[in-house]
């Protein structure tokens, strides 16, 4: 039997990581320094709330609908699978139906050929990305929760429609995971965003105990 083991699948913050196309780069300023006499060392960030790996609220697509706050603890902590898709460029339905998701899961992490993107120092348009029929497969399976392994779950500047069809059935979307020596199978998940008051998103630190 294999130990337990918390894997970290959390892209860490810092100047020069990369963003969204259009989003600001991230600005990580030290307003007070002890190397210039100061008593404490203190920093001012700037970025967005899309940042590295984050939380999509329901207000992020829908108008009017819920932030990030309003998002419920117990469906960011408790049992997750992560399934492996690879040698697809599109999740569709048929896709998602051929990892044989056991029924009762509601929190589902894909692991596709988006690894090999991770670390990389510049955006990658042509990512691996679920389709509104995938979408549709897993709100009509029940999954509550759906984690990916790049900076969003949808096609690259088509992403409307998945994003409404699993934020509209209240599913939260956990996007830019680096999931790099993390193997299939059942883990726990702790994902937690930081709480923005009606935040269209926000940074999270998310990480999958096994056993």
């Amino acid at each position: 039997m294999e130990p337990r083991r918390i894997y970290d699948v959390t892209i860490p913050i810092r100047e020069g990581m990369v963003v969204w196309p259009g989003d600001d780069p991230v600005r990580i300023r030290r307003v007070k320094s002890m190397a210039d006499g100061d008593r404490l060392n203190k920093s001012h960030i700037e970025m967005s709330a899309h940042t590295g790996t984050h939380i999509d609220a329901p207000v992020h697509f829908i108008d009017g609908t819920g932030g990030v706050d309003s998002i419920s603890p117990s469906l960011l902590v408790g049992p997750v699978i992560v399934v492996e898709v690879t040698g697809r460029k599109k999740i569709d339905a048929a896709s998602l139906e051929e990892t044989r998701i056991p029924d009762g899961v509601t929190r589902v992490i894909l692991k596709t050929d988006n690894v090999s993107l991770a670390g990389k120092d510049h955006f990658e348009e042509d990512f691996v990305y679920l389709t509104a029929d995938g979408a549709k497969y897993l709100v009509n399976h029940g999954v509550r929760l759906l984690g990916v392994d790049y900076y969003s779950v949808a096609e690259f500047g088509k992403g409307d429609e998945v994003h409404r069809i699993l934020l509209s059935e209240g599913i939260v979307v956990i996007e830019g995971l680096d999931l790099r020596g993390v193997p299939v199978g059942m883990y726990r998940l702790m994902a937690l965003p930081l709480k923005i008051a009606g935040g269209d998103g926000a940074p999270a630190r998310v990480l999958l105990h096994s056993g």
